[in-house]
Formats: structure tokens, sequence, C-alpha cells
């Protein structure tokens, strides 16, 4: 027969304690290393090479002139290309709908402007079409997309935009008017790994938002 002392049951609830916490560890370490964005370098038939993330973050407003569930959608992602050594850095901005805007009286106006506001600042980047159909390939989101435009950013601008704890973001159209959108899927702090790469830093570390 086998008898326990008060300090057997002691020494039994610190290791069963230790094992709960070693596994917990892991779990997050391993979560963590699941959320890590990926980053994906590919070269075009013009000898340029495109640096991009797996996926856009998805912004959505809602549409209900059309109907009670639709949706409008803005994805937004950072882009690098480099040309011989010449590197330049874009926002990937595609304009998404589930409405069929194919329809002259859903047809959307021109978009204009990207006006992110970080942390209360607001930074207007204009918007023009792609001149390099590579370029405009890079992400292909889920929903389908009616426009797909880029933003000229410098590095700075992407380091603002990956370490602001508050972004919001709006389009503005040719003839003045404001759409503004809200977070649907994805984050703007995984934007960091991208900028830590081109520019050569560690990543920073920070919540999640």
């Amino acid at each position: 027969m086998i008898t326990t002392t008060p300090r057997t049951h002691l020494v039994a609830r610190v290791a069963l304690g230790t094992s709960a916490l070693a596994l917990g560890a892991a779990a997050l370490f391993l979560s963590g290393c699941a959320a890590e964005p990926s980053l994906h370098s590919r070269l075009d038939d013009r000898g340029r090479t495109w640096l991009s993330l797996d996926a856009p973050l998805a912004l959505a407003r809602a549409a209900p002139r059309y109907s009670r569930a639709a949706r409008d959608y803005l994805y937004v992602a950072p882009v690098e290309a480099n040309n011989g050594g010449v590197r330049r850095h874009y926002l990937w901005v595609g304009l998404g709908t589930t409405v069929d805007r194919r329809w002259p009286w859903a047809a959307p106006p021109g978009a204009a402007t990207l006006l992110l506001t970080l942390d209360g600042t607001p930074l207007a980047l204009p918007l023009a079409d792609w001149d390099a159909e590579a370029g405009a390939a890079l992400y292909r989101p889920p929903a389908p997309t009616y426009a797909v435009r880029r933003a000229s950013v410098t590095l700075d601008e992407l380091s603002r935009i990956a370490a602001a704890a508050s972004i919001s973001a709006a389009v503005v159209a040719a003839d003045g008017s404001v759409f503004d959108y809200s977070l649907w899927d994805g984050r703007w702090l995984d934007w960091a790994a991208f900028v830590a790469r081109v520019t050569g830093e560690s990543r920073p570390l920070g919540a999640s938002r």
C-alpha cells in the first residue's frame, strides 16, 4: 500500500502546474508562428522582382442601396518593385463588391485617392492605374474586383502605417465623395514583416490590432 503525505500532494500539484504552463507556452509559440505573414518574391518577364505579402488586408462598407446584405470591399497591401536595383514601393489597392457594378445604375464613381488616417494624422495617397501587369496581378482577393489601382508610397510612410496604433481608411472619388471603410479581415500590424524585409531591420514587436 502506498501512502501519501501533504508534501506528496504539493509536489504532484507543482508538477502538473509546470506541465500545463509548458504546454500553454508551446501552444502560444505555435499559434504565433502560424500567424506570421508570408512574403513572396517573384520575377516577371521584364526582369523586375516583385515582393508582396500572401494576402491583402480587407476592409468593407455596407451598400444597403442595392441590397440588405450588399457590401463593397477595399483591399490594400504593400508592394516592392525592384528593377535592376532601383526599388519603388506601392500600395496595391483593389476595389471589390458583392454588387454587380456592370449595371449603369450601380456603376461606382472613379476612385481618385486613398485616405488613411494614422493615429489621427491623415495621409492622402493619389491612386493611379498600374503600368505593369505583373504588379496589378500580385494579389487575388476573394471578392471580385472591379478596379485595381496603385498608390506610390515611401518607406517612411510604410513604416508609419505598420507602426500606427489606430488606422482608418476611406476612398475619395473623382467627384469629391468620400467612402469610409472598416477593417474586415487581416491586421495592419502584419505589414511590419514586409517593412522589416525591405528596410533590413528587425521586425518590431507589438500587440495585434
